[in-house]
């Protein structure tokens, strides 16, 4: 059996990683840019897959009203380690419409979810989730607000149902990696985001041109039993930006609802507290700011109560690039390191920590069309020490529409 389960790994390496190298090296190239400006700054608007329906995408973007769409298909196979082995095929259907007034300042959204297939993590049984379009099959509205800004966009209101994380405690170079804990801190309870949206209430304050301030309060997901704002969701962040030290930001989370403690008794609400930073630490081209290939580097950390959250702390630390490779100026690759403290209050939890280790190459085979061959290494999964360590491929395929 050892020597089968044996050549079982050496077939999954042999069409892997061949296919990896040649992702990378055997693909045609982009054409280069000039030096001083932005890779595709040359090229016409990109509507994706179905074009410009015929010049209606275009007029209806010169009125404000805009059409987007994607679907993230992951293909996943566990080479050791899982709870069920098995590869693994699902998808995530996004489709969204805005209308942005510019007489007014007025922006409303509307965007719709569809999650189809296997909830693939399961089967690996991680605290976080190593792919983050994973969950049980839903179809949903995601996203219904409206935004307005006054006094020249230093103060914007958002009200409806939405995702949280799209505000607060988001790294936005991290936004590539298919690990859920690259998106946000996971030891956050409540936290209102993919794939449960909750009606909500926004404000965001431009205090200077580098610090702004947000504060959040959102009601219970949609898919719960109430979808009221009794004992809300609040969550408030304190930011600053500038490009010659990069983005940094602070955040308080704190859930109202009532929670059961490891040790089966009540507790009325919990709070968090989490950091962030990305800093663009080399770029292709240092005189032209809008030349997207570089290097970036972010952090995040943040700390929950072990008495309700089976994660207490969390730390993690990251690379991600763009255009990395010599004539490939649109392709992107990360490294990510990701580990969370286990809460000793939780006896179900054996082992200290949980451990993922995360890179990717992301090829940009056609302006609407990207193929990522990611490979995670996960230590102590699930926080049992008995368990052997995961490693797990995925290629995902991008398209958008």
């Amino acid at each position: 059996m050892r020597f089968f389960h044996l050549k079982k790994q050496i077939a999954r390496l042999v069409v892997v990683a061949p296919l990896c190298v040649l992702m990378i090296f055997c693909a045609p190239p982009f054409a280069r840019a000039a030096e001083t400006a932005t890779p595709a700054a040359a090229e016409p608007p990109a509507y994706g897959l179905t074009g410009d329906w015929g010049g209606l995408r275009t007029k209806a973007e010169q009125a404000g009203l805009t059409f987007t769409g994607t679907h993230t298909l992951d293909w996943s196979d566990p080479w050791r380690g899982a709870l069920t082995d098995r590869n693994v095929a699902r998808g995530l259907l996004i489709l969204q419409a805005s209308l942005a007034l510019a007489e007014t300042g007025t922006t409303f959204t509307a965007e719709y979810l569809d999650f189809h297939g296997r909830d693939a993590s399961a089967d690996i049984g991680a605290l976080m989730a190593y792919s983050n379009i994973d969950d049980t099959p839903f179809a949903h509205w995601g996203e219904l607000s409206v935004a307005q800004v006054f006094f020249s966009g230093r103060l914007r209101l958002k009200l409806g149902q939405l995702d949280a994380n799209t505000e607060f405690d988001c790294v936005h170079d991290a936004a590539e990696f298919l690990n859920a804990s690259a998106g946000y801190s996971p030891p956050i309870v409540g936290f209102r985001t993919y794939p449960d949206p909750a009606l909500s209430a926004n404000v965001f304050v431009q205090a200077t041109e580098q610090i702004s301030i947000g504060l959040g309060v959102y009601g219970n997901t949609i898919r719960s039993s109430n979808t009221g704002f009794e004992r809300p969701f609040v969550i408030g962040e304190v930011g600053f930006n500038s490009d010659a030290l990069g983005r940094f930001a602070v955040g308080f989370t704190q859930e109202n609802a009532t929670l059961t403690r490891f040790d089966s008794t009540a507790q009325n609400g919990t709070h968090a507290f989490y950091a962030l930073a990305e800093r663009r630490i080399w770029q292709k081209n240092a005189t032209a700011k809008d030349d997207l290939r570089g290097l970036t580097l972010f952090a995040q950390f943040c700390a929950a109560s072990e008495a309700v959250s089976q994660m207490s702390r969390h730390f993690a630390l990251g690379l991600s690039g763009t255009g990395l490779v010599p004539g490939r100026d649109e392709d992107i690759c990360g490294l990510l390191g990701s580990v969370v403290v286990a809460s000793r209050a939780d006896p179900t939890l054996t082992a200290p920590t949980e451990a993922a280790f995360e890179c990717f190459y992301g090829l940009r085979i056609a302006s609407f069309l990207t193929l990522k061959a990611d490979m995670q290494l996960i230590r102590h999964p699930g926080g049992q020490a008995a368990r052997s360590d995961v490693l797990v491929g995925t290629l995902r395929l991008e398209t958008t529409f």
